[in-house]
């Protein structure tokens, strides 16, 4: 929980009708089989090596699923993957799967496909909104209701609203959509007029967050299994940190959601958590997080993809294989996937391959030997030389380390500070900040603003208020105090 960082009709109608429109003539009227689906979110508490990691891998293992959504998992994604044995891997999205998981042109973080059969997806979400201001404690300190209310519109709200506004545009065109995350916040559906006791729950509230999702057509997976909050609490945070250490007057609640969009039936959901916790169905000792897992089984009707070539990842190191992952028009001869350099034409492919034997929908491999560090694109072209989608990644060099500097060595007051980095990891949440020079408090930061899942590119801070002295720009690693990489500069008198 405690991280610190941190129109629409006639544009839902169009994207809805592009999307429906991509889809591959063959497979717009295939009619797709119903399947069940387990799925887990798990805040797994600082890269899951404060308790024993082992039994995060444990966890997940015992509550058999086949796509987990992780929460501050510290750049150690992969390293859960290979535990498990799993070979598809979003580190972008925290999101691990037994399915391929595709990363489409323009989902921007805020979805994957998770390829259930070949030319069959579902759309999948994760999420970790901003903890501080914590409502809860608001509740528990005094504030009256509609400070509570304004504190969560200004603090969670905002991050949410991309995902308000693009997920039910996946849901409209037919895609079965589920969301996953530590919300840090609770669901209205918890704190109602009987759940209303003490000082925790002084009164009920409408918390923002879980009612506008309800709102777009979103079913709170645990509710819908178990209705009422009074009987089935479902706490996820916290149990303990670790259990059973925790304070005398902590907020327990329910803040590790998994939602299911409408075109979604939901089969069943439970906890996981410490071994004989009240509302734990798979448990686990000695728990290894300060939140409690949820796991939902839903049965969900695929649906065939719009056109897309994706990357299995998006940063290659010189000599890795380049995997494209795509679904193609036509699945014929003249259909082209080619790489290309950032911005350029197909005529100017650099590698191109058509599709492999496996119908219109498959993944070719290329060689990335032979290219220049930089950043490049995968297109698909038919045989026409109409691009049908198109979707970046980055080579670096084998032994590329990231770096970050400052685009000057002084600034005055007034000027904006612009950090440079290159070779970042691209995980969602990778951020850069500014430290006082020499400060070892990694809390203790003027400023931050996250990379946008890019491997180089550059940020501007401004308006920071600086006094006159001696900074430093640092590239932190995926939402953790992780400092992956450091540059000075001065602010002038």
């Amino acid at each position: 929980m405690r991280h610190r960082l941190r129109t629409r009709f006639f544009v839902f109608a169009l994207i809805t009708l592009l999307i429906v429109c991509s889809l591959p003539a063959a497979a717009q009227d295939e009619a797709m089989q119903p399947t069940q689906v387990r799925i887990m979110t798990f805040n797994i508490w600082i890269g899951g090596d404060v308790v024993d990691f082992g039994k995060i891998v444990e966890a997940i293992q015992l509550a058999d699923v086949d796509i987990v959504n992780l929460q501050e998992p510290n750049g150690n994604t992969r390293r859960v993957a290979e535990a498990l044995g799993w070979q598809h891997v979003s580190e972008r999205m925290h999101i691990i799967s037994r399915f391929p998981l595709i990363d489409p042109p323009d989902a921007n973080g805020l979805y994957l496909f998770a390829q259930i059969a070949p030319g069959q997806v579902i759309a999948v979400s994760n999420t970790h909104l901003p903890s501080d201001p914590y409502g809860p404690y608001l509740v528990r300190e005094g504030q009256e209701l509609a400070v509570v209310l304004q504190n969560e519109e200004e603090t969670r709200m905002p991050t949410l609203e991309p995902f308000l506004d693009r997920l039910p545009m996946l849901v409209e065109a037919g895609y079965p959509v589920l969301l996953t995350g530590d919300f840090n916040t609770p669901s209205h559906l918890d704190w109602t007029e009987a759940a209303v006791e003490g000082d925790a729950i002084r009164y009920a509230v409408k918390w923002p967050v879980t009612a506008a999702l309800e709102g777009v057509g979103f079913v709170d997976t645990y509710r819908a299994v178990h209705p009422d909050p009074t009987k089935d609490v479902g706490m996820t945070w916290t149990p303990g940190y670790p259990v059973p250490r925790l304070r005398d007057n902590e907020v327990v609640d329910r803040i590790d959601l998994i939602f299911a969009s409408e075109n979604i039936e939901v089969i069943d959901s439970q906890i996981v958590g410490e071994a004989g916790g009240q509302d734990v169905d798979i448990g686990v000792s000695p728990w290894p997080s300060d939140h409690r897992a949820v796991v939902s089984t839903v049965m969900v009707t695929p649906l065939a993809p719009p056109l897309f070539t994706a990357l299995d990842q998006q940063i290659v190191r010189v000599g890795e294989p380049i995997v494209v992952r795509y679904a193609a028009p036509n699945g014929e001869s003249e259909d082209r996937i080619v790489i290309i350099s950032k911005g350029a034409t197909p005529d100017d492919a650099l590698m191109s391959l058509p599709p492999a034997e496996a119908d219109f929908y498959g993944a070719i491999t290329f060689g990335s030997a032979t290219l220049a560090t930089g950043e490049y694109e995968a297109v698909g072209v038919d045989g026409d030389g109409n691009e049908w989608a198109r979707n970046n990644f980055w080579v670096i060099a084998q032994d590329a380390a990231p770096q970050i500097r400052s685009e000057k060595a002084t600034y005055t007051a007034d000027e904006p500070i612009i950090a440079q980095w290159e070779n970042a990891p691209d995980n969602r949440f990778d951020w850069v900040g500014i430290f006082q020079a020499g400060d070892s408090d990694l809390y203790n930061y003027y400023g931050f603003m996250y990379t946008g899942q890019t491997s180089s590119g550059s940020l501007a801070f401004e308006d920071l208020s600086l006094e006159a002295g001696d900074y430093e720009v640092r590239l932190m690693l995926d939402d953790s105090y992780i400092v992956l990489a450091s540059a000075p500069f001065t602010i002038g008198e």
